[in-house]
């Protein structure tokens, strides 16, 4: 059997998006997918509390080994990689969708530049994720409001994974019409 993580991304739900269709699918083919709901308060959405949660999973239940698939959602995303490094942990599959590492706005009030950096992995640091995972897949929309497709394509390339590109995906999110996620079964 399978454990499958989804991590969701930046003042996200696990309740959201296509994380319940995906859980379904999962669940249908007698895996266990288990979706975390992460603090979103702005005290607490920071990597080093998410990172107590994933805690619960990898030390006191062993749930994140050699037979997890951890699938993160944009901040999702580095925060499952970043966990993955810190750890040293060996995993059989990463999918990052919309995932980035180290991209702040242009505008300095956004909320996103407080928070996101403490997720980020240093630049000269983030290629040693493939000493922990035999796969790794980046899955982004080409039009993708939030991140600019040259800081898509250079995280993807920076971990050396395999890309998937989709047409008018934005943020692969429900505002881009993704309550449902076909693409992604492909890659479980």
């Amino acid at each position: 059997m399978k454990n499958y993580f989804i991590i969701h991304g930046f003042k996200g739900s696990n309740i959201e998006n296509w994380f319940p269709w995906l859980k379904q699918k999962i669940d249908d083919s007698n895996n266990l997918c288990i979706i975390p709901q992460f603090p979103i308060d702005d005290k607490h959405h920071i990597y080093s509390e998410w990172k107590k949660i994933l805690d619960i999973y990898n030390k006191e239940y062993d749930l994140i080994n050699e037979n997890t698939i951890i699938i993160g959602h944009s901040t999702g995303s580095i925060c499952a990689l970043k966990y993955i490094l810190e750890n040293k942990i060996h995993i059989q599959k990463l999918i990052l969708v919309s995932g980035f590492n180290n991209y702040l706005s242009q505008d300095e009030t956004d909320l996103h530049n407080k928070l996101n950096p403490t997720y980020y992995v240093d630049e000269n640091q983030i290629s040693k994720i493939n000493d922990y995972v035999k796969e790794i897949v980046c899955i982004y929309g080409d039009n993708d409001p939030y991140i600019p497709q040259e800081t898509l394509k250079h995280f993807a390339s920076s971990i050396k994974a395999k890309e998937i590109i989709i047409h008018n995906g934005g943020h692969l999110n429900h505002e881009a019409g993704y309550d449902s996620f076909n693409e992604i079964l492909k890659e479980i």
